[in-house]
């Protein structure tokens, strides 16, 4: 699992290796929806909540 930190909060994170390029998880932390924008390297951006389809709905978090 590749560790990555929280752009928002600098938590740490695990983010699993079938998460693919598009895949959005929660911050565990802070609540922010990310979104795995690269695998090699691993990155991770925040969704804005405008963003998202529904901003009361929250992905599953794999931190």
């Amino acid at each position: 699992m590749a560790k990555l930190l929280c752009p928002a909060c600098k938590k740490a994170l695990k983010l699993s290796p079938v998460m693919r390029v598009g895949a959005q998880v929660g911050c565990v932390n802070c609540d922010n929806v990310l979104k795995v924008v690269s695998r090699n390297p691993d990155k991770i951006e925040v969704v804005a909540e405008s963003a998202t389809h529904n901003a009361d709905s929250k992905p599953e978090s794999y931190a």
